[in-house]
């Protein structure tokens, strides 16, 4: 205004005035042209940034698409191509982790082999009743769209295969939200179609359905025979904080009223104040901007600030640490003593005591305290704070606030999962050792087993040899397999435990016993160790009858010992050594010791080429039979023959069974060789009929592997024999005195089939007289071991007289075999054995010889 007051008025009024009318439409014309001009261009940029963002927007949606299409394509082949090659083999588990993983498919369709499956089934008939066409041209091909009962619009894809197709059931807006579609839809549209001219129903959209066609930002996206129609249109420039239209009003508006405006006005706008006013709103803005960048800040971390007058103890708080303390909506006022009497109890005289003068002298501090909220609620704050002075030069601190309530409760339950975690791993710790334990004891017996003898092994021979003097002892059950089959698994089990406890009771404190499997145990045993005595004791400790809970039993024991000879033996060595001597042991009988010597090495060689050697005889039938008569020798007549078991060995000749048995037995081929000899009898008997002289009678062996075999009666049925043409001849050291109620069940069967039953070499085993009264046979043929005696011993022929008479009382038939002299035959003449067989009349003789002789002996040649 003095500016005005000192300016010089022109004399020229109306030039003046001209001049200033002149300035102001010209400055007002500039303005308003400016504006107008500004304004389009700011309108062209905004539209032009605003087309950009729908292309940005439409290419995203594209690709979030493709991406969604690709993965449902990628699984169809997958499934496809697995349920072409591996058939329906994990079917429902693949389907369903699909279903789980692809949550925009609505079902699955197998259809295969004129059988549809559908996953889930719940959705079974609706699937079955979608319109798809029956069109296995194409390898994989989209239809639709279908609507589903419930109003949902699907699409089919179809994969086909050799064996049939796959169909994945889509849904159309299970997709579009999916893609996030479905969050834009009034400035969005989603199309598709699986024809190139699709009718109404062939052609699926969503989204705002009128999208100005001219500014839609348009991506297509194909699959197949699919297209998939994405347009995005750009936001109207009215939508939005600035609405341009408003603008342009209100700058005509302004226009209007500057043409009427005082030209006082018009030069005091352009005086420098106004300059300064614009400078100055400019930092407002940029103070205003910072502050709320900061509060945005602050309130995204869960900071609040506060700030501490040192003179008047007055504190201010801001709304974030009104919020942390639960005192919304109080005064942002406060005082050192209100904020103490927030906090947690036992905090609070800590914080009492607090010098803000020591924390000014030490620039300033960082703690941590806990605080209760009005609604009771706990709360972990860490403070920090700076001193300072403000313009006024006043002493204050100002800091922040902040809830670590989150993170000590996660340090705590970090703590506390790691004190858990500590604790199993010693839980864990124990459960192994203890498992270890376990693994390395026997169940049954208690005592180690074979893997912690291993261990004990490996430990004795760390030096890479066996100490020497060092002993392996093992040791085996004899007839425990008997014992198991005829008393039961439980019996057996308690004999185990009776064994163990008595080999352990025998050992010495440096001993080391296992049990390595089934009746089998193993002792380890130092040079120091007394092995003579301990297998001496155990020997005669099974050598008597034993009584187990109760129950008797007859059990031997076989040991087989190696020893340790000098430091070229290892444990490999001496196991193998210790196994051969066992072995030996098991073929000397029951109750047998054997020590380890060179020479087993090669009898065990011997025996393992004679096994080999029967295995092929077997195989390439080199088993044969030979014929022995059976004589009444009050007649002189042939009653009867026995077919004995012979090997037609390629290089050693005739074998008979006392060479091969034992090894038969082992590697049970006794089933194998019995049938051999049967069917060579039944043949004897049709040859000796078609040669005149039929035979009264054949008896043949049979062992008790041949017994159990569940086809044997239906073999001899088949035979379809004549009653008493055939007798088999039992082991008399089969156990039938012992409750084995199958095998006599089998030989009462095999008697109603019209076969003899003769008891086998009686005497010579451990057969009881309640054996012989379960068995009832119809004949028993007394051993040749109790024959050989009795022209010498009186006693033999007075056992031989006992055995007779036990027969007569059963009312069973004896024949004596065996005999080999006039001798024998006279004395078991006058017994009343008038059944005899031997070399005294007939050696074994094969076929040929046999026919022959049966022709001489009948006077027919």
């Amino acid at each position: 205004m003095a500016l005005l007051k000192n300016a010089r008025i022109p004399r020229d009024r109306r030039s003046t005035i001209r001049l200033y009318t002149a300035l102001t439409v010209l400055f007002f014309a500039t303005l308003a042209a400016g504006t107008v001009f500004g304004g389009l261009a700011i309108r062209d940029a905004v539209r032009q940034e605003r087309q950009e963002q729908a292309q940005a927007r439409a290419e995203g949606f594209a690709k979030a698409l493709k991406s969604v299409l690709q993965l449902t394509d990628n699984v169809g082949r997958a499934l496809s191509e697995a349920f072409d090659d591996e058939g329906l083999e994990g079917y429902d588990t693949s389907v369903e982790a699909y279903l789980a993983s692809a949550p925009w498919t609505r079902a699955v369709i197998l259809n295969r082999d004129d059988a549809t499956r559908v996953s889930p089934q719940d959705l079974s008939v609706a699937m079955r009743a979608l319109p798809v066409p029956d069109d296995g041209a194409d390898q994989r091909k989209i239809f639709g769209p279908f609507e589903l009962p419930n109003g949902e619009r699907v699409l089919v894809y179809r994969y086909s295969f050799d064996a049939g197709n796959l169909e994945l059931v889509v849904g159309f807006e299970a997709i579009l939200e999916a893609v996030g579609l479905l969050e834009l839809e009034e400035t969005t549209q989603l199309s598709v179609r699986t024809v190139a001219t699709p009718g109404p129903d062939e052609l699926a959209t969503a989204g705002e359905s009128d999208l100005p066609v001219e500014d839609a930002i348009r991506e297509d996206v194909r699959v197949d025979n699919a297209t998939w129609t994405i347009s995005v249109a750009p936001r109207a420039l009215s939508d939005g904080l600035f609405d341009w239209g408003r603008a342009f009003r209100l700058a005509a508006g302004l226009l209007v009223l500057a043409f009427v405006a005082p030209f006082i006005a018009l030069l005091l706008l352009f005086r420098a104040r106004l300059r300064d006013n614009v400078n100055i709103r400019r930092s407002m803005m940029a103070v205003d901007n910072l502050s709320r960048h900061l509060d945005v800040a602050l309130n995204a971390s869960n900071i609040g600030l506060w700030e501490h007058d040192l003179e008047t103890n007055v504190q201010i708080w801001d709304d974030q640490i009104l919020r942390i303390y639960g005192i919304e909506g109080e005064s942002h006022v406060q005082t050192f003593e209100s904020w103490c009497s927030r906090l947690h109890p036992d905090d609070q005289a800590r914080f009492r005591r607090f010098s803000w003068e020591d924390a000014e002298n030490d620039k300033g501090f960082l703690t941590e305290y806990r605080i209760i909220t009005p609604g009771g609620l706990e709360k972990t704050i860490r403070s920090a704070g700076n001193a300072y002075r403000d313009a006024d030069g006043k002493r204050k601190f100002v800091g922040v606030n902040w809830d670590v309530s989150a993170d000590k409760a996660l340090q705590e339950a970090l703590a506390e999962a790691k004190a858990r975690a500590e604790e199993q791993n010693v839980a864990l710790e124990e459960a192994r050792a203890r498992m270890e334990e376990i693994a390395l004891q026997d169940t049954l017996t208690g005592i180690p087993n074979r893997r912690h003898f291993e261990k004990r092994l490996a430990a004795a021979q760390a030096g890479g040899a066996m100490p020497e003097g060092m002993n392996i002892v093992l040791i085996d059950l004899d007839g425990f397999k008997t014992i198991n089959d005829t008393m039961g698994h439980f019996f057996g089990d308690d004999v185990l435990r009776y064994a163990a406890e008595t080999f352990m009771n025998n050992l010495g404190p440096d001993d080391f016993l296992a049990r390595t499997g089934g009746d089998e145990f193993v002792a380890l045993m130092p040079a120091t160790s007394d092995v003579g005595n301990f297998a001496a004791t155990v020997t005669a400790a099974f050598s008597k009858p034993l009584r187990i809970d109760g129950r008797s039993c007859r059990l031997g024991v076989s040991l087989g010992i190696a020893t340790a000879e000098d430091s070229s033996d290892t444990a490999s060595d001496l196991l193998i050594k210790a196994d051969l001597a066992l072995y030996e042991a098991k073929n000397r009988g029951r109750g047998r010791t054997v020590n380890y010597t060179s020479n087993l090495m090669a009898k065990t060689f011997a025996l393992k080429r004679l096994a080999d050697e029967l295995q092929e005889a077997v195989e390439n039938g080199e088993i044969t039979a030979h014929y022995q008569p059976i004589f009444d020798v009050r007649t002189s007549t042939i009653v009867g023959v026995e077919a004995l078991a012979r090997w037609q060995h390629p290089r050693r000749g005739v074998l008979e069974p006392k060479a091969f048995l034992d090894v038969a037995e082992q590697l049970g081929l006794l089933h194998a060789i019995d049938d051999t000899v049967f069917q060579k009898a039944v043949a004897v008997i049709e040859r000796s009929k078609a040669a005149g002289v039929p035979l009264p009678g054949i008896s043949v062996n049979i062992s008790s592997q041949r017994l159990r075999d569940p086809l044997l009666l239906e073999q001899l049925a088949s035979f379809n024999l004549p009653p008493d043409t055939v007798h088999f001849e039992l082991l008399e050291s089969i156990p039938f005195d012992r409750p084995d109620t199958a095998l006599i069940k089998t030989v009462n069967a095999i008697r109603k089939l019209g076969i003899g039953i003769d008891l086998d070499d009686f005497g010579s085993g451990y057969a009881s007289l309640v054996g012989l009264n379960q068995v009832r046979p119809d004949r028993l043929k007394i051993a040749g071991q109790l024959i050989a005696p009795i022209t010498g011993s009186e006693e033999s022929l007075q056992i031989v007289e006992t055995i007779v008479r036990i027969a007569r009382t059963f009312n069973i038939g004896v024949i004596c075999e065996g005999v080999t002299s006039k001798a024998h035959y006279k004395k078991l003449e006058a017994l009343g054995c008038f059944l005899q067989q031997g070399y005294y009349f007939s050696r074994p003789m094969d076929e040929d010889q046999f026919i022959a002789f049966m022709r001489t002996g009948s006077g027919l040649e």
